[in-house]
Parts: structure tokens; C-alpha cells; sequence
């Protein structure tokens, strides 16, 4: 594909603009996508995790599932000419209104929501249960919920989090299905999913979300809906059925005590794994982070991501997608273990990396290589890189099911992930800096600086670096394409 180079912001917002999902996912969604089967079934598919994901987004951080998941802060585009850009603080752009807050449309912030005031739904929502169906292999976000949220939660409004971890974000999803077909249309067993792309896409096409809510809550004010990253969700148009909370981008790590340069292209990769056979392997998908890494392989070896905007093209797929299985079969003979097998997620990717086995490892948090340092986990000389093409980053949402038994409960949590004093705390524990899916613009001067002043350490690589590397995520409905022909053409070759 055209070398993308330094990827600068200003055509990573056209190539969203262009597209007409304007979709930029990612965990976990951390978190990338899995995906539930469309028509309601009543067995999970198994797959990754939620990016990211936000990413879904994987093991050492980002979310996985179908698509849920990933961890960090949006990336986003414009609109028009005349619009104000609102920035988050690591420079990447999340708002496209005059005012820099996301639209404003009717009921924004105003907490009427299921026809009770927000003072109604916080009464009947104290001494409440949430059950929190989410990704459970990020660590960070386990820390996050352990460390602030479960006991902010009690302490503030009265309601117990239980957080229900899932291999697969699809295993939620499927159990929606199964409730709905089974005539269970209230006092439903999940509250709230952390979830995006394909497993979104599914629950909307089955009509199994709570509509008409994310807007109405009280700190939807400080979100910029209106942003493409923000307003659709691999290429499904939010509505108002989910709420953003955590922005991934994809990253990978290495250890400069073993590797000296990393490569950034996917030439280089064949080139390094020929030169160093058995050092590299990437997740078999649908995982979260292993179908991100084929994504990217895609968008290298057949032109690009522009291509792929929109809805699904079977004229530009058929012609394009072989160049990306050729690629895969060359490395394949090269890769741990001759290719003959794939690591089953990313814990078991990152224990490879950690235990010298193979060189590198990936991860839809950008901030994985610090919080593996922090964990003891990785090497201290462990640091991050990006593609020369960019990598994909997405926004990871909490949705609510239409017969969810505590949907007051839900909505009181969904608002508190969004408060600029969760965001912040969330920047902190994951060490992302100022990361956050705020449009900073929209806070107040003492808000901004909590955030600003976050700092980053070595082994992450700066926000605004991070930012200008970023390309959008390609339609769920690719996704699931992907992931099903590398089963058929690289998997069983």
C-alpha cells in the first residue's frame, strides 16, 4: 500500500469524514471485533474480548470481545469548514460544534430519562445491584473498577457494582438474545455491557438496547457527540443507545534490551520474522486483539483504509483481501511455533513476550508497556511503538439492554464513568496521561489541568504522537468478513 508515513491529523479527519460510518472503531474493551451471530442465538460464539478499545481494544489492558472494548481517548474528525475542533488533551480531536461541546439537542444533559426526573432515578437506584457485564482480562480496567469506581459507587450513591467478567463480550450479548427470545422482556440478568462494534451492531439489529438515554445524562454534556468517532460505532450510528467512556488505540510492544529497532511497516515484519524465525506470533481471531492485528495487515498490503469507509463493497473486497492472505501465508512458516498453532488471547500472547519467547507482543491500550512495568509483569526496558501507516483506535461505550431488571441503577453508573472525576482517575490508574473521551473544552479550567497534568512515562508514547498515528476502524461488517476468510485462507492452509 502507499507508504501513509507520519500520518498527520488533518488527513486522518478527512479519511474519517470521507467515510461515510466516519466509524474510528477498539477495549475493552480495552476494545476489533468478534461478533455475535445477527440473527438472536442462544449459544456464544467464541472470540475475543471487547477496543481499547477501547479494542476492542486484550490481555494486558485493552478490552476484548466482539468488539467492546478498548481504553483511552478519542480520536475524531470534522464536519465542515465553519466548525469549531474541540481538543482532548492529547491532542487528538473529539468535537465539531461551534460551542465544542458535541450537539445539542434536545434533553442533552437534562436526566429525564424513562420518564423519571434524575433525582427519581438516583432514589429508586440507591441500595441497588448493577450487574456489570464487561471484558475481564484488562488489568487496568479490574484496577480501576476495584480501586475508584465499585467503592465511589457505594460511597456516593448507594449502589453496589458487580462487575461480571466475560472471555467474549458476545457471551453477554448472547444472553440478551437468548432472554428475548425466551419472551423475557423484563428483570433481565445484565444491566449494563461494555461493548462496541459487531456485538453493538448485533444487539441494534435485534432491537434488544435501551434507546434514547445516553444523551439525556447529566454529564453527556462534556461528551462530543456530534464528533464521528463519538456518533457511530464501527459504522452503526450510536443514537443516543450507548455512552461513551474509554478510547483505545492499537499499539505494540517490544524490549529494547532484545530489539534494538522495531519494525513499523509490514514489509519490515517479513523481513524480521524471516531473519528471526519463531519470534513473532499474533492471536488467531475473531479475538479482540488478534482480528485488530489482521486489520492492519489489510490496510497495509491492499491500499489502504479509504477504501473500506461506508458500507460493505464485495466488488472491492474480493479484489483486494487476497494480497492480505499472501502476506499472512508467507510469514506463517516463520511465526512461534512454525504457525502451526496461535496463542489463545492475549494473557497467553504477553506471557510469551515477558518469558523472552518471542519479541514482541500488542495490545489495543497504549498505555500496556507501563502498566506491565508497573505489574512486574514486563521488562523495564519494555517500550511501545506505532506503524509508519498508523494504527486503529476506537471509542468503547456501556450500553444497557432493553430488559435490564436495575436500568435506574445502570443509567447512575453509566453517568458517574463520564464525570470529569472518573475520567481522571481512569487517566491515572491506566498512566494514560491526559487520555480521555471529554472534549476538553467542554470542562471547566480546573477539570483541564486535573487531566493536563497526568503525566506519562517512557515506556508510552506521547498522546499527540499517538493521535497522529491514528486511522479509523473499519465497519463491523468487514470485521466479521476478516475475521471469517483468515479462518478459510490462512488458518486451514
Amino acid at each position: 500500500m502507499p507508504r501513509l508515513s507520519v500520518l498527520s491529523r488533518r488527513r486522518f479527519l478527512a479519511g474519517v469524514a470521507a467515510s461515510s460510518g466516519g466509524a474510528i472503531l477498539a477495549a475493552c474493551g480495552d476494545i476489533a471485533a468478534t461478533v455475535a451471530p445477527t440473527v438472536a442465538p442462544t449459544t456464544a460464539v467464541t472470540g475475543a474480548k471487547p477496543t481499547i478499545a477501547m479494542g476492542a481494544t486484550g490481555a494486558t489492558s485493552a478490552p476484548a470481545a466482539t468488539t467492546s472494548a478498548a481504553t483511552s481517548a478519542p480520536v475524531a474528525a470534522t464536519t465542515g469548514t465553519a466548525a469549531a475542533v474541540a481538543t482532548a488533551g492529547n491532542g487528538a480531536v473529539i468535537g465539531t460544534t461551534a460551542a465544542g461541546t458535541g450537539g445539542s439537542g434536545a434533553g442533552l444533559g437534562s436526566g429525564m430519562i424513562l420518564g423519571q426526573t434524575w433525582e427519581q432515578i438516583l432514589a429508586k437506584a440507591k441500595g441497588s445491584t448493577v450487574n456489570w457485564f464487561l471484558y475481564g482480562a484488562s488489568t487496568t480496567t479490574n484496577d480501576y473498577l476495584n480501586q475508584y469506581v465499585i467503592p465511589e459507587m457505594a460511597k456516593q450513591y448507594g449502589i453496589t457494582v458487580k462487575p461480571t467478567p466475560l472471555g467474549d463480550t458476545v457471551e453477554a450479548v448472547n444472553k440478551v438474545l437468548a432472554e428475548k427470545q425466551a419472551g423475557k422482556t423484563t428483570g433481565g440478568s445484565v444491566d449494563m455491557i461494555w461493548i462496541n462494534g459487531a456485538n453493538f451492531r448485533t444487539m441494534s439489529d435485534a432491537d434488544i438496547v435501551l434507546t434514547g438515554w445516553a444523551k439525556a445524562l447529566p454529564n453527556a454534556k462534556y461528551i462530543a457527540w456530534d464528533a464521528p468517532v463519538v456518533a457511530n460505532d464501527f459504522g452503526v450510528p450510536v443514537n443516543a443507545r450507548e455512552a461513551p467512556w474509554a478510547f483505545a488505540q492499537f499499539v505494540f510492544l517490544y524490549d529494547t534490551a532484545r530489539t534494538k529497532q522495531p519494525w513499523k511497516s509490514m514489509a519490515a515484519l517479513e523481513t524480521y520474522v524471516k531473519a528471526n524465525p519463531g519470534t513473532f506470533t499474533y492471536i488467531a481471531p475473531p479475538d479482540f486483539t488478534g482480528s485488530a492485528f489482521v486489520r492492519h495487515v489489510v490496510y497495509e498490503t491492499t491500499g489502504g483504509y479509504q477504501q473500506y469507509g461506508g458500507s460493505f463493497n464485495e466488488a472491492v473486497y474480493a479484489a483486494k483481501s487476497p494480497a492480505a492472505w499472501d502476506f499472512l501465508n508467507r510469514i506463517k512458516p516463520y511465526l512461534w511455533q512454525k504457525g502451526e498453532t496461535y496463542p489463545e488471547g492475549s494473557p497467553k500472547l504477553d506471557m510469551l513476550f515477558a518469558n523472552g519467547e518471542i519479541n514482541f507482543t500488542m495490545s489495543y491500550s497504549t498505555t500496556a508497556a507501563s502498566v506491565g512495568i508497573a505489574k512486574g509483569t514486563f521488562p523495564k526496558t519494555t517500550r511501545t511503538f506505532s506503524l509508519d501507516a498508523g494504527t486503529v483506535a476506537n471509542v468503547s461505550y456501556v450500553t444497557i439492554p432493553f430488559n435490564a431488571a436495575n436500568k435506574e441503577g445502570a443509567l447512575v453508573l453509566a453517568d458517574f464513568l463520564d464525570s470529569p472525576a472518573a475520567q481522571t482517575r481512569r487517566a491515572i490508574i491506566a498512566k494514560s496521561g491526559d487520555a480521555t473521551v471529554l472534549n476538553l473544552n467542554a470542562l471547566s479550567d480546573a477539570d483541564k489541568m486535573a487531566l493536563k497534568a497526568i503525566p506519562l512515562d517512557e515506556a508510552t508514547l506521547p498522546n499527540a504522537e499517538l493521535s497522529m498515528h491514528a486511522v479509523p476502524e473499519l465497519p463491523s461488517a468487514y470485521v466479521t468478513r476478516i475475521d471469517k476468510d483468515w479462518a478459510a485462507n490462512v488458518l486451514k492452509k
